[in-house]
């Protein structure tokens, strides 16, 4: 009986990366390419792109919305008006597609990731941002694709570890996202995300004591995230299930 309680209790929402979302993977799929996708990018080796002074202002004025005043909607016009103006500018479209997460806008922000890897094929982060987006949309297959070439490019990412991880759990396979789960920790201890995957995975494995450790270290390292209120529902079970 017990056995069935804590896997009951296992906690199946987990956090996108940090730096792209902090959303839940609540909304629906959707399948239609955003407008931008109209206008393919041609192929990044016959073109070199140039500074052009409309699009630094542009840039400037979008990460000033975003990160300084924390208003993405109004970025998103700033970014958009970069990249139509240089569609070789892969940053611009990193940071499109970063405006989008924040506003849960999955579909469109995987265009935008994939846009920019397309322009800058070596850019580990585009496709991160793509897999995390194809998460959120909870179409893991192609999350794990993804994500695997991030890990290619660069493989001591914790947050593309963890995405991966998240897409393996997603596609019922716990056991080969664990490794990755533990990659993600190893190489970022402070990231509190794949504690709280760790401690489903230890549910899985039937071990209530480590699993309620790896809770309690993720509620340590972000007591106001957005898996808080959960985790702490869970610590609560846990430690009734265990007399303490």
């Amino acid at each position: 009986m017990w056995k069935a309680l804590l896997l009951a209790l296992a906690l199946f929402f987990v956090s996108s990366f940090s730096l792209i979302a902090q959303a839940s993977a609540t909304q629906t799929t959707r399948t239609a390419q955003p407008a931008q996708a109209a206008q393919p990018t041609p192929t990044p080796e016959v073109h070199k792109r140039r500074s052009i002074p409309e699009v630094e202002d542009a840039m400037a004025k979008g990460q000033e919305l975003l990160f300084k005043k924390h208003d993405p909607r109004a970025s998103l016009d700033e970014f958009r008006r970069a990249v139509k103006l240089d569609p070789w500018y892969g940053q611009a479209y990193m940071l499109l597609g970063l405006a989008q997460m924040q506003l849960q806008q999955w579909s469109d922000a995987q265009w935008a990731f994939e846009e920019a890897a397309k322009v800058e094929p070596g850019n580990a982060k585009a496709y991160l941002g793509a897999g995390s987006a194809l998460n959120e949309e909870k179409n893991y297959p192609e999350a794990q694709k993804a994500l695997q070439h991030s890990l290619e490019i660069r493989p001591d990412s914790p947050e593309a570890h963890y995405e991966l991880a998240r897409s393996l759990w997603g596609l019922g396979k716990w056991q080969l996202a664990e490794p990755h789960v533990r990659q993600a920790i190893q190489l970022n201890k402070d990231y509190a995300g794949p504690h709280a995957m760790m401690g489903n995975i230890y549910l899985q494995r039937e071990d209530p004591e480590a699993a309620l450790a790896e809770f309690q270290e993720c509620l340590r390292l972000d007591p106001e995230g957005s898996l808080a209120p959960s985790v702490k529902e869970i610590i609560t079970q846990l430690k009734k299930v265990l007399g303490k």
